[in-house]
């Protein structure tokens, strides 16, 4: 079966179960904890992955990092996925429960690509104005690339906006030679 299937089957359960006991934002915390944890600590991944690290070792490791912040819900599900082993599926669970309760709660994530950084009060401005286009509420995310001349490029629902100077250049030059 498709892991990525597996996935999404494992964490539509937690995020209805998690909805059922009325602890869902709790869970989404914890799945944003976990997913950070999986994404930028390399050693964490490595250890789920492995093969030679029994699966009461890595119950304790995981019990040892994360049962004294996330919810028991969260913690039942993390030695779940150990003793099934899933554990190694638990990066893509995790991002799967968030895209789930982004759903439900009506969330849109947005990235802004700028050239330079924005200043808080541009982007206390810019909020509502996404808001009111996308008719949703928005998490803004603001990235700088040091690559774009001018401009911005904005990603919504992996839908792309590039109203930067380098791609008006280019379609300026393509124009111009055709």
């Amino acid at each position: 079966m498709d892991n990525s299937l597996i996935s999404v089957r494992y964490a539509k359960a937690l995020f209805l179960l998690s909805k059922e006991k009325g602890v869902v934002d709790m869970v989404f915390n914890d799945m944003c904890m976990l997913a950070d944890q999986c994404k930028n600590v390399d050693d964490f991944s490595e250890m789920l992955a492995s093969p030679v690290i029994t699966p009461s070792k890595k119950k304790k490791m995981l019990k040892s990092i994360f049962e004294k912040h996330v919810h028991k819900l969260t913690m039942n599900f993390l030695g779940i996925m150990v003793d099934n082993k899933r554990d190694t599926l638990l990066s893509s669970i995790s991002r799967n429960f968030i895209d789930f309760y982004k759903e439900e709660q009506g969330l849109k994530t947005v990235t802004l690509y700028t050239a330079f950084e924005l200043d808080d009060e541009y982007i206390n401005n810019l909020k509502p104005i996404l808001e009111k286009e996308l008719d949703a509420k928005i998490e803004l995310i603001v990235r700088v690339r040091d690559h774009l001349i001018g401009g911005f490029i904005l990603m919504v629902d992996g839908k792309m906006i590039d109203a930067s100077v380098a791609n008006k250049l280019k379609k300026l030059k393509h124009r111009l030679l055709s």
